[in-house]
């Protein structure tokens, strides 16, 4: 090699390795349009906010998983029963039905059955929370992995609007509060951060569409991953008509309508832009009863042509924990406690809001001053729910779940 072409190669090298050294600062310091999960990595923020809510979604379904499970085909020909997670944040809201789920099948095959668990979330996901939980460094919920032999952990840190493992490789799958977020942002809504009576009729249709695109394809990259015989349980917030009223109303509407009207706000006193409020926009759709079963009733569609069938469609109202807890004081203490009922609904909510608010804002903005301008809309949010009366203010959390079955 001549002199040349080493010290072009060493100059080469020296670059790549200066760069590949810097890199991880920059990225996740100059990305400002991912989802990212609030609080700080690796302290279990979720499970020990919106968690303590999340695990009660399991149990409409909690028996119907139990009972079904022991007739998912597994022969000698399978050396491990694989068992997936999608939408898992921390692994807090799966982790108790996890526990029961490999406890009856340990029963039905054997307890020298090998399982597999794979817990899929999005690339910026705390999966450190979710390995300290699964280790029992974060002890609550209790860990299935620390009682159990033959249990083997694994992350996929894949968007499921994507294939996230081999074909015809699993045997149970689920998912709860995650089908709801789409691909992208098919709209911008310009009077609000998510649909309302103002909204313009090409602005939900945008939204309707992409939600159905995004509900096909995640139903498709699922029906590619079960084997045969498999098992798909989905629960998704919902859309649903108001008991009442007879109006359609969606999961979180008070709080939802409550984060637009303090936004707004701040737009109509320069607090951020115009442009800023309407560049923050809820990447969601809150599907109803009609719209996750339609490519199931329709036996000619892509999803019923895969293989998948709907074994059972329900819609269920689940308790809301933090208006029970605060209900529960005030009925047998007799103290009425909205401080706190506020600062832990906002605290929850805030896991899955957050991202939304510091997207919004403009890239000339400082990290530091998007900070500064979000506590201080969730210091607001904090403040109004606490002069509320929680009996008004709370929401009906309607889920819509959904027991599917691979052909």
């Amino acid at each position: 090699m001549s002199t040349r072409i080493l010290f072009s190669t060493i100059r080469r090298c020296h670059w790549l390795n200066k760069g590949f050294a810097a890199v991880p600062v920059r990225y996740y310091g100059d990305i400002p349009k991912i989802y990212r999960p609030y609080g700080k990595t690796g302290d279990g923020n979720y499970g020990s906010t919106l968690g303590k809510q999340n695990v009660g979604y399991v149990e409409p379904v909690r028996e119907q998983i139990l009972s079904l499970a022991k007739t998912l085909p597994f022969t000698d020909k399978d050396s491990v029963f694989n068992i997936a997670d999608y939408g898992a944040a921390d692994g807090s809201t799966a982790m108790a039905i996890f526990r029961e789920l490999l406890a009856t099948l340990k029963d039905h095959h054997g307890p020298n059955t090998q399982f597999q668990v794979i817990y899929e979330d999005l690339e910026m996901n705390d999966f450190n929370s979710l390995f300290k939980r699964m280790s029992g460094i974060i002890p609550d919920p209790p860990s299935y992995l620390q009682e159990m032999d033959n249990v083997y952990v694994l992350a996929s840190g894949t968007n499921f609007y994507k294939q996230c493992v081999p074909s015809n490789s699993i045997h149970f799958m689920m998912s709860m509060t995650s089908v709801h977020w789409l691909s992208r942002t098919p709209t911008t809504f310009k009077d609000s951060i998510y649909k309302d009576a103002k909204s313009s009729t090409e602005e939900t249709a945008a939204l309707h569409k992409q939600a159905e695109l995004d509900w096909e394809t995640f139903l498709l990259k699922r029906s590619r991953e079960l084997k045969r015989g498999g098992l798909l349980v989905v629960g998704t917030c919902a859309e649903f008509e108001g008991r009442n009223t007879g109006e359609n109303r969606y999961m979180l509407q008070s709080f939802i309508g409550l984060l637009n009207e303090v936004w707004k706000e701040y737009s109509i006193t320069g607090k951020i832009t115009k442009d800023e409020f309407i560049n923050t926009n809820l990447s969601f759709c809150l599907p109803n009863m009609e719209q996750v079963r339609k490519p199931f009733d329709d036996k000619t569609s892509p999803v019923s042509r895969s293989g998948l069938s709907l074994l059972s469609a329900e819609a269920v109202v689940n308790p809301d924990v933090f208006y029970n807890n605060w209900r529960e004081k005030k009925d047998k203490e007799g103290i009425d406690e909205r401080e706190e009922f506020a600062r832990m609904y906002v605290y929850a909510h805030r896991n899955w809001s957050n991202s939304t608010f510091m997207n919004g804002l403009s890239d000339s903005r400082s990290l530091e001053e998007k900070e500064q301008i979000v506590d201080g809309l969730y210091d607001d949010m904090k403040k109004r729910i606490s002069r509320m009366n929680p009996e008004i203010f709370k929401d009906d959390l309607r889920f819509i779940y959904l027991v599917i079955r691979k052909e």
